[in-house]
């Protein structure tokens, strides 16, 4: 129900007489009017209003649970970078530690005149850019560190460790979008925004119904000077019917629009729908193609290896050049680093995965 309250004060030019002797307008008046209006029917407008605010309450709880997923993922892909950066720099360590070793092998062999100058200028040269190699990847951990700290809140230094690997997971690319379509938050959100379009439709077509309205009104006058059969105060109620006949074709735009935003609100829908399909299948293969990667990065890795150590023996004994054995190392550090990166890539993957499917929040990240 409604209560209103309503107050004039009317004052006129002169009051007025008949000739009998009857006061038939005052000099002024007040009225004090308290009104109480149940609605009865009106078409059905009320209860869709109250649904399409509840619809839409769901939907804004939907809204935030998107965000807090994408809050996630943002904090897991800057930490799996922190850890990618700290990799690269024990990468970059290392190979400081051989181009040091390489520059000591180079100057004993130039003290014995087995080598020229120019080996050793060389094998300095590289150790200088390993040291720069070794900045860069410093500075570089240092600003993913600060890119955790500000999505994480942490205030001061801070050290990351491993965390355990994500097991296998499955790689139906039907079921998995089946689970998105069921667990995805903003496509939960455009179904409830599809839902409120429909409320629209019947608040609009409830304008061309009637409506009945109860009215309980209590009335209390004051005029100076009073009127013949003057009342100072009444009490009544009533029951209003209104049926609207013409408003100019409101009614009718209103009903048009609303058909216009359900049609749109489904067509948006229907359009993250694909897109979704699209999602899941490039998280699955992403996961796939990576995990593929790491298998080939690994043997990449004992092969570079053992091709390092193998060159690098040559070189102490004079039977490769320093060429050989810095093209040795080169393909070493870059067999090293594309490993650490693909084995980051595919914990990353599996939890953009989880993403898209809307089960992050499910206890995937701990």
């Amino acid at each position: 129900p409604n209560i209103t309250a309503e107050g004039t004060y009317t004052r006129y030019n002169e009051s007025k007489s008949s000739g009998t002797g009857f006061v038939t307008q005052p000099e002024s008046a007040t009225t004090a009017e308290l009104r109480l209006t149940q609605p009865l029917y009106s078409g059905g407008r009320e209860w869709a209003i109250q649904r399409q605010a509840r619809l839409q309450i769901q939907g804004e709880t939907q809204g935030l649970e998107g965000a807090t997923e994408s809050v996630m993922l943002s904090t897991a892909r800057a930490y799996y970078g922190v850890l990618k950066a700290n990799k690269d720099l024990e990468i970059k360590t290392a190979a400081m530690k051989r181009a040091q070793e390489r520059l000591e092998v180079a100057d004993a062999r130039y003290s014995v005149g087995e080598v020229t100058k120019s080996a050793v200028l060389r094998a300095r040269a590289e150790l200088a850019g390993s040291e720069a190699e070794l900045l860069r990847a410093t500075n570089n951990l240092e600003n993913s560190k600060v890119l955790l700290a500000r999505l994480t809140g942490i205030e001061g230094r801070f050290a990351v460790s491993e965390p355990p690997a994500h097991g296998a997971v499955p790689l139906d690319t039907q079921r998995l979008i089946d689970e998105a379509l069921e667990h995805r938050s903003d496509y939960a959100r455009l179904l409830l925004q599809e839902k409120a379009a429909t409320e629209s439709i019947q608040i609009a077509k409830a304008g061309f119904k009637p409506s009945l309205k109860l009215e309980g009104v209590y009335s209390w006058r004051d005029q100076d000077p009073q009127t013949t059969f003057f009342q100072e105060e009444s009490v009544y109620g009533a029951l209003r019917l209104t049926y609207p006949l013409f408003e100019g074709f409101l009614r009718k735009a209103e009903l048009t629009d609303a058909r216009s935003e359900f049609r749109e609100a489904e067509l948006v829908r229907l359009g993250l729908k694909r897109n979704i399909s699209v999602q899941v299948n490039e998280a699955v293969n992403n996961v796939k193609v990576t995990d593929a990667l790491i298998e080939a990065f690994r043997r990449q890795v004992a092969f570079a290896e053992e091709d390092y150590s193998m060159v690098f023996e040559q070189f102490k004994f004079g039977v490769a050049t320093t060429l050989d054995v810095i093209d040795a190392d080169t393909t070493l550090v870059s067999a090293q680093t594309s490993l650490a990166s693909a084995v980051y890539d595919l914990e990353v993957a599996k939890l953009n995965l989880k993403f898209v499917t809307g089960t992050l929040s499910d206890g995937a990240v701990k």
